[in-house]
C-alpha cells in the first residue's frame, strides 16, 4: 500500500543562543508546515540553540563565553521545552525530527529527537563521532546503531552532519529498508566548510546508495550568528534540498540563505504486516484519546521493545542500558 505524503525540510536561521525564542520558532514552523499539508517536518542539526560556528574562530575567551551560553540555552530531553514541541506535533498531527543541544548536568550533547504525530517522543539520539571543533562545546554520545521508524506514512530514519557518510550507520538504516532519510546539516558561514558542495554531494550519494528519498534540512547562517562581532558577518548562506532515489532534486530549492520551508510530495507508505500493526495501533490510540497521555509508554509494534522505555531501539539492533538511543 503506497500513498503520497507531503514532507517539509526547514531552511531557516535559528534564534542563536535564545532558547525560549527558538522553541517558539520551532512551534511556528511546525504549524506552518502542517498548515501546508505536510505530514513530517525535518529540522537541521542542532537547530536549538544553534550550531556553534563561533568555535571555528580562533578565540579561546570567546569560545568559553559562548559555550557557557550554549549550555544555558540547551534543552533537557524531558523538560518543558521539548514537551511544548511534542504538544505542537500532536496538535497539528505531524511527525517532527528535531536537532537540538541536549543538556545533562554540565554536559551538552548533539541530539536528534523523533516525535510522532501523536506527540510521543519516539527516540532521542546523541551524536558520537564529533569533530575536533565540536568537542570544544559538546560531549560525545555512546556509539550505537540508529533505528528506522516504522510509521503509517512510511519508514524513515535520521542522521546528523558527517554521520551521513559513515558506512556502519548508513548500512544499519538501509538494512531495515528505509524509505525516507533525514540528513540534517548545520549549514556553514562559508557555504561549505569541508569543500564545495560537500553536504549536497553526501545527501545525493545517500539517496543513490539507499534507493530512498532524502530530506536535507539546513541552517541559514547570517549576521546574527556572530552576535555583533565585527568583521565576521558575511552573506547569508544555507540551502535545504530534497532528493529522489536517483539523486535528482524532487523540487527546486529555495534561494540560498532565505528563510523558509521546502515542501515536496513523495510516494511513501507502510505495507504488509507493518501496515496491519500500525493501523491496529492507531485505532487503539484513537479509542484511548480521552485518557491522560502517558508519553513514557512505547507502543507494541513488531520489532520494538514495549513498556516504559521510550528510548528503546529495535530489538534486532540491541539497546543501550541507560535508555538512550545514542550514536
Amino acid at each position: 500500500m503506497k500513498n503520497t505524503v507531503r514532507v517539509a525540510a526547514v531552511q531557516a536561521e535559528p534564534k542563536w543562543l535564545r532558547l525560549a525564542e527558538g522553541v517558539a520558532q520551532v512551534i511556528d514552523l511546525i504549524g506552518a508546515a502542517a498548515g501546508a499539508g505536510a505530514r513530517l517536518i525535518a529540522f537541521p542539526e542542532t537547530f536549538l540553540p544553534g550550531y556553534p560556528w563561533w568555535c571555528w574562530v580562533d578565540s579561546n575567551q570567546w569560545n568559553v563565553e559562548y559555550s557557557t551560553r550554549a549550555r544555558e540555552n540547551s534543552m533537557t530531553r524531558d523538560g518543558a521545552e521539548i514537551d511544548a514541541i511534542a504538544d505542537a506535533a500532536r496538535a497539528h498531527g505531524i511527525h517532527v525530527v528535531l536537532g537540538f543541544g541536549e543538556r545533562q548536568e554540565r554536559r551538552i550533547y548533539m541530539a536528534q529527537a523523533v516525535i510522532d504525530d501523536y506527540g510521543e517522543i519516539v527516540s532521542v539520539r546523541r551524536k558520537a563521532g564529533l569533530n575536533s571543533v565540536e568537542r570544544k562545546v559538546f560531549a560525545s554520545g555512546t556509539p550505537n546503531l540508529p533505528a528506522v521508524h516504522h510509521t503509517p506514512i512510511g519508514k524513515y530514519g535520521a542522521l546528523s552532519g558527517q554521520e551521513n557518510q559513515r558506512p556502519l550507520l548508513t548500512r544499519a538504516l538501509r538494512a531495515d529498508e528505509e524509505q525516507l532519510h533525514i540528513a540534517a546539516w548545520p549549514g556553514s558561514p562559508d557555504g561549505d566548510a569541508a569543500g564545495p558542495e560537500s553536504s549536497t554531494t553526501v545527501s545525493r550519494m545517500y539517496a543513490l546508495e539507499a534507493g530512498a528519498f532524502v530530506l536535507a534540512p539546513c541552517v541559514v547562517v547570517g549576521e546574527a550568528a556572530w552576535d555583533g562581532r565585527r568583521g565576521l558577518a558575511g552573506p547569508r548562506t544555507g540551502r535545504a534540498h530534497i532528493y529522489a532515489a536517483d539523486g535528482e532534486e524532487v523540487v527546486a530549492p529555495l534561494e540560498e540563505g532565505a528563510d523558509g520551508i521546502l515542501l515536496a510530495d513523495l510516494e511513501l507508505g507502510a505495507s504488509g504486516i507493518d501496515a496491519q500493526h500500525l493501523d491496529t495501533d492507531r485505532q487503539l490510540r484513537t479509542r484511548k484519546a480521552a485518557a491522560p497521555a502517558r508519553r513514557g509508554t512505547r507502543r507494541a509494534v513488531s520489532g520494538w521493545q514495549s513498556g516504559p522505555d521510550r528510548w528503546a531501539l529495535p530489538l534486532s539492533l540491541g539497546s543501550y542500558p541507560g535508555g538512550i538511543a545514542a550514536c
